[in-house]
């Protein structure tokens, strides 16, 4: 995205807030305004001083009213400073609210595929350092920026007004000094994209590095870890150190020409005074206009750091606010008249290309209470099925039902209200348990919650908690065991009171005690239930309804656990593996399910 485009969706966000910002304009132009004209002023002050010395008579009532005026010039221009100043800070934080709040909100109608690309590091950063880098430029360069053009006009104005002849040599200084900064500006604006980019990639390795200690230090990766971390920071630290530097050279360049420009000034001033062509106190307000006017050019020579550091933010901001979104709902989409649980999926594909399928024509027909156990080995495409189920992948090709109707014409609200998950890698948030238990569902009562604790067979250990149901799990329920956790998203399953329960098995990390409380609370949990398991347990594969055997992407077998046995190469292959191997595991060399 080209940063002319950035700029204006940036100010796009400021247009909301138009009156707001006339007034800032308006306060600007006063405040700097009356900054302006003191140096005429002050060099009115210094001819009456000469011609009282030369004169012989000190001219009190022409200097009192002078300095008088010099002083409510200051205090009008401080007061509407302050103002502008005021305004402005409430204008950006407005901004940078609606910012957040469109990051938040597209978030959660992005595809799933977003998140399987993009590091949680990666969008944390987009949050925080890109949206804090756009903050710094709006709020500090942006009422600057109207200041500085506002003083430069109007010092050229009063510079000509003096003394035209004078006016020449800065009106050329000024443009010279600019243009030999040019280079220098362009290269500072590549160095800040990059540093951009390793920043947030820095981001997305501490949070991986963060959220796998355990890992790390369970295989000492320690030091590896710490070469990988200054191997990212390196790569930052030059990228600043070029971007800052770039950046910093740009003022000394234009103040040297502009120096440069303010003796010259100042020389043919003399020399003009000399010869009586212009006053003492002229030629000091043309040194002190001239000097003026070289500073607003430089400083926003000098702001083309912040624009570059916050053009690369903005367009890391708007690639994540132009990301394919999910499919809207159809409107008024179609509910179906009863909840029963049955599925249908007729010749359903998918793929993230149309020549490279990773479902292809899938047909299957699941009763309402059947528990299917679906197996087959890594990659087979097991998740991606239940991701099309629940619409978190949208299909190619073919139609999947539930209780009657084509998903595609169901709300998504409606469809996965239906559904309720258990999943191998435990989710709670920061909170009470009854909190976390009474997800699902909005003013769940306590008599509910505690309902379905007990029948997820988390009442007992819930008990002896400090606090009880009130206790507050930490950052990833941390504070509680695997077990307790797994017990707890099976509370959750259940208080959703869902038609059909999708189960990720996850008992091969806990101790035999709770294994067995699991086991029983998932039974619990499928009773009346239609039920997907993504089986890695025999016990599981034994007592289903259906089994689905996938392999690359398609149905390779569809029976009971007898039936299979005997027409189905790869689950004898598989079943016997287990048996004889002993591990109870149908997947258990893990990766994608």
């Amino acid at each position: 995205m080209k940063h002319t485009e950035v700029c204006r969706r940036l100010l796009g966000y400021l247009k909301f807030h138009w009156a707001k910002l006339i007034f800032v304009i308006v306060s600007a132009v006063i405040s700097t305004g009356f900054m302006v004209f003191a140096p005429f002023l002050i060099g009115k002050v210094t001819t009456t001083l000469f011609s009282s010395i030369k004169d012989g008579i000190f001219y009190w009532d022409t200097i009192i009213k002078l300095l008088s005026s010099l002083v409510f010039l200051y205090l009008v221009s401080q007061f509407f400073s302050l103002l502008q100043g005021f305004l402005m800070a409430k204008i950006t934080a407005q901004v940078m609210q609606k910012l957040r709040q469109d990051i938040s909100e597209k978030m959660h109608r992005m595809k799933l595929s977003y998140y399987d690309s993009h590091t949680r590091g990666e969008l944390l950063s987009v949050l925080t350092n890109d949206v804090d880098t756009i903050n710094n430029a709006i709020s500090q360069n942006l009422t600057s920026l109207v200041t500085q053009v506002t003083t430069a006009v109007g010092v050229l104005l009063m510079m000509l007004a003096i003394s035209p002849a004078l006016s020449l040599i800065p009106f050329i200084m000024v443009p010279l000094s600019l243009f030999s900064a040019a280079g220098v500006m362009k290269a500072s604006e590549k160095h800040y994209v990059k540093q951009q980019e390793l920043l947030g990639q820095l981001g997305g390795y501490i949070e991986e590095m963060y959220q796998g200690q355990t890992v790390v230090q369970s295989f000492h990766y320690q030091e590896r870890a710490k070469k990988a971390f200054e191997t990212y920071n390196e790569a930052l630290k030059i990228s600043s150190q070029k971007a800052e530097i770039t950046a910093g050279a740009v003022s000394p360049i234009t103040t040297l020409v502009n120096d440069l420009g303010y003796v010259l000034c100042a020389a043919v001033g003399c020399f003009g005074a000399i010869s009586g062509k212009i006053t003492v106190g002229n030629v000091q307000a043309m040194l002190e206009y001239t000097w003026r006017f070289a500073d607003p050019f430089s400083a926003i020579a000098g702001m083309s750091g912040s624009f570059s550091a916050a053009a690369a933010a903005g367009n890391r901001i708007f690639s994540l606010l132009d990301a394919e979104e999910e499919i809207p709902d159809s409107l008024p989409g179609i509910i179906p008249q009863k909840r029963l649980g049955s599925v249908v999926f007729q010749d359903a594909s998918f793929g993230y290309s149309p020549d490279h399928l990773l479902m292809k024509r899938i047909n299957l027909r699941v009763e309402p209470g059947e528990k299917i156990a679906i197996v087959g080995p890594t990659g087979a495409g097991k998740t991606t099925l239940i991701n099309l189920l629940m619409r978190f992948y949208e299909r190619n090709s073919g139609s999947i039902l539930v209780d009657g109707i084509d998903i595609q014409k169901m709300p998504r609200k409606e469809l996965r209200s239906r559904f309720g998950m258990v999943l191998q890698d435990t989710w709670l948030f920061e909170g009470t348990i009854a909190e976390n238990i009474g997800y699902a569902k909005e003013n769940m009562t306590e008599k509910g919650i505690r309902s379905a604790a007990e029948s997820a067979c988390a009442h007992s250990f819930i008990k002896t908690l400090p606090g009880g149901y009130h206790m507050i799990l930490n950052k990833g329920a941390e504070n509680i065991s695997q077990g307790e956790r797994q017990l707890l998203t099976i509370a959750r399953a259940i208080a959703s009171d869902p038609e059909i329960m999708i189960l990720d098995e996850a008992t091969s990390n806990v101790d035999t005690h709770t294994e067995v409380l699991i086991q029983k609370a998932m039974a619990e949990l499928m009773k009346g239930r239609t039920s997907f398991v993504i089986a890695h347990r025999l016990s599981t594969v034994v007592s289903a309804d259906k089994i689905l055997v996938l392999e690359d992407g398609r149905i390779d077998g569809l029976g009971t656990h007898e039936e299979l046995l005997k027409t189905n190469t790869i689950y004898q292959e598989v079943y016997n593996s287990q048996t004889q191997g002993g591990s109870g595991d149908f997947d258990k060399q893990g990766g994608e399910q």
